[in-house]
């Protein structure tokens, strides 16, 4: 294996490893997750590193959570692996040709790593695009419009704003107007926002009616969001 092409599969598996991270990331978010606690369970298990027991009850309390924490997993040991190989690959063959030349082309292997991980991450454009593409797949792959996906937007003590994807109306909402469903007396949830299939913004009145694929910012505790729009024996 020449160098060039050594340096090349690093590059590439580095950024292979770090879309996974961000893709596994967007997942745990769907089932409730803010989006700091998902990327740092996520981190913790592809770096193999582990976390403590308060921290893997919000994994061991979700079916979905545990077996995405098993692929998670599974991904982590095997670039662990690939890596380890890759590196000791590297410094084996600083030998053999200009150790100078080789380190500049890693360091400018690496630049490029941080400026894609740059983009992805705080470029907005690219990184709503990103999140709706993956919370699409993961919705249907996952959840198989089963379950409303949850990802928490923003904590605010006790309660947070959330976007709810509905993929199955619950009972107390089917062919109901808000008014009359009891969303505020019984859950003390605000709907701040509708959001159609087709990107649309839909102005919240007491006669608005949600239906299925309909997207939701709520507004409330995060308990009473999942007790109304997930199955406690599913989550």
């Amino acid at each position: 294996m020449s160098t060039d092409f050594a340096i090349l599969a690093f590059f590439s598996l580095m950024l292979a490893y770090l879309l996974i991270c961000e893709i596994f990331t967007i997942l745990f978010r769907l089932t409730g997750l803010t989006e700091e606690t998902a990327r740092f369970q996520v981190i913790s298990m592809l770096t193999t590193c582990g976390f403590t027991t308060v921290e893997s009850e919000l994994i061991t309390s979700s079916r979905k959570r545990k077996k995405l924490a098993f692929i998670t997993i599974l991904f982590g040991y095997i670039f662990s692996v690939t890596i380890v190989s890759m590196v000791i690959n590297f410094f084996t063959r600083l030998n053999d040709e200009n150790s100078l030349q080789i380190i500049l082309k890693a360091i400018l292997a690496v630049i490029f790593i941080i400026i894609i991980w740059y983009i992805l991450l705080k470029v907005n454009f690219v990184k709503t695009r990103f999140d709706k593409i993956i919370s699409k797949i993961g919705i249907k792959a996952i959840f198989k419009n089963q379950d409303n996906p949850i990802m928490v937007l923003g904590i605010f003590k006790s309660e947070v704003i959330a976007e709810v994807t509905i993929t199955n109306l619950p009972e107390e909402l089917l062919n109901t107007e808000l008014k009359n469903s009891h969303i505020r007396s019984f859950y003390n949830l605000q709907i701040l926002t509708v959001i159609k299939p087709d990107d649309s913004s839909n102005p919240v009145t007491g006669d608005t009616i949600l239906e299925t694929h309909d997207k939701i910012i709520v507004f409330g505790a995060i308990k009473n969001i999942k007790n109304l729009f997930i199955k406690e024996k599913l989550f």
